[in-house]
């Protein structure tokens, strides 16, 4: 059997041969993606060993490039980022028409792989991409959108009147701040600051959004200097459905992480809308997401159908409970016992919790109680301009307060 193999870290290439000389494989071993590609289209491969982290290039990249090609070999993937992100790049693979043989963890790989070799080579299906369409969001009218129209939009985000505020997300004991959400506000040349309501669906029905998100995060790095005494341990920005076929949102993602790196680390949210299980662009955003190296949560949780799913198929770490769950925590015995559910079945996968809409000092002791990670609401503070968040929360007001450990 001919086997390929990419993997940019060359110190893989003896395991592998040492496994697949033993089974009778002959074995073509490439760390650059460019040969890689070059040799699978000269000489059509049995199998195909595929490292995910290939850094700018990534084995979601190649996934896509070899159902473009029509490969039919079957694929054994491999990553160091752990069986979440191997479990949605099989998805991802398997939707894109190709046979994916297993997976296997890099922690695992001497016990994991030979097993997969020794399979031999698999009847695999033609890789015949099925078109899939991407669901476009609906329009909708919000207070205050009567103010703008597309074109005032469209200079607004040209002039950088798009602004950054920040909400604190702060541990639920003590109060101390351990990051922040990036929240949008519109500055008009009058002054008046507008709320999102205003303008972000006229931003989605005009297709401004990904604009109006540039201008938002290059705004986020103009004020890193504001940002570094308080000493945040992440700042958290959102992605709705709408930057799901968008390589501009990974962009994004990426420019972020480069400027933030010395400041804090980053944590993108996604709605249930965006982050539907079941669409392509979802599992393809929220892997090459994970791979870039930033955390990923799911925001206002329990609100749609298909939370539950996305949390085992997804490579979330971190679970949003939407405000509702808390400001109806003392509505009925049920609906506290229905929160202490979703605390449990969040750390039980492994993640995060973070409590929305904490606006009372009954619903903060309730939520220590359950044991939720972190809290975030009016009770902490509104959002806020920079100034007023290093008035509340900076080095001059609390000397201790440190974010979360990297």
């Amino acid at each position: 059997m001919n086997l390929i193999c990419l993997d940019d870290d060359p110190r893989m290439e003896p395991a592998l041969r040492r496994f697949a000389v033993r089974l009778g494989h002959a074995v073509r071993f490439h760390t650059a993606a460019a040969s890689f590609k070059t040799d699978v289209q000269a000489r059509s491969p049995d199998l195909i060993v595929l490292d995910l982290e290939l850094g700018q290039e990534n084995g979601i990249d190649i996934i896509h490039w070899l159902a473009q090609a029509q490969t039919r070999a079957p694929l054994i993937l491999l990553s160091g980022h752990g069986d979440d992100l191997l479990d949605t790049a099989r998805r991802i693979a398997r939707a894109s028409g190709i046979e994916v043989l297993g997976v296997v963890s890099k922690g695992r790989i001497v016990r994991d792989l030979p097993p997969l070799l020794a399979r031999g080579r698999c009847e695999s299906a033609p890789a015949v991409p099925v078109p899939v369409p991407v669901p476009v969001p609906t329009p909708t009218q919000a207070a205050g959108a009567q103010l703008l129209t597309v074109g005032d939009l469209a200079r607004c985000i040209r002039e950088d009147r798009i602004e950054p505020y920040f909400q604190p997300i702060v541990e639920p004991g003590d109060g101390r701040l351990r990051g922040a959400e990036v929240l949008a506000r519109l500055r008009l040349p009058s002054g008046r600051v507008l709320g999102p309501a205003a303008f972000i669906p006229l931003a989605e029905s005009a297709g401004l959004l990904m604009a109006l998100s540039e201008s938002l995060f290059a705004g986020v790095l103009r004020l890193k200097p504001q940002l570094m005494p308080l000493k945040l341990g992440f700042l958290s920005v959102n992605l709705s459905a709408a930057a799901l076929d968008h390589d501009r949102a990974i962009a994004l993602v990426r420019g972020l992480l480069a400027g933030l790196q010395d400041c804090c680390r980053l944590a993108v949210e996604m709605t249930e809308t965006a982050a539907m299980a079941d669409s392509p662009p979802a599992r393809d955003l929220t892997a090459r997401i994970s791979l870039l190296g930033a955390s990923l949560s799911m925001d206002d949780f329990g609100t749609g159908y298909s939370s539950i799913r996305a949390l085992t198929e997804l490579p979330f770490d971190t679970l949003k409970i939407d405000l509702s769950f808390v400001s109806e925590m003392f509505d009925s015995a049920k609906a506290q016992t229905v929160l202490r559910a979703i605390v449990t079945l969040g750390h039980s996968l492994g993640l995060k919790v973070v409590a929305e809409g904490v606006e009372t000092e009954a619903q903060r002791r309730f939520l220590i109680e359950t044991g939720a990670d972190l809290a975030q609401g009016f009770l902490f503070g509104r959002p806020m301009d920079i100034a007023a968040l290093t008035r509340a929360y900076g080095p001059a007001v609390v000397e201790a307060r440190v974010g979360l450990p990297a």
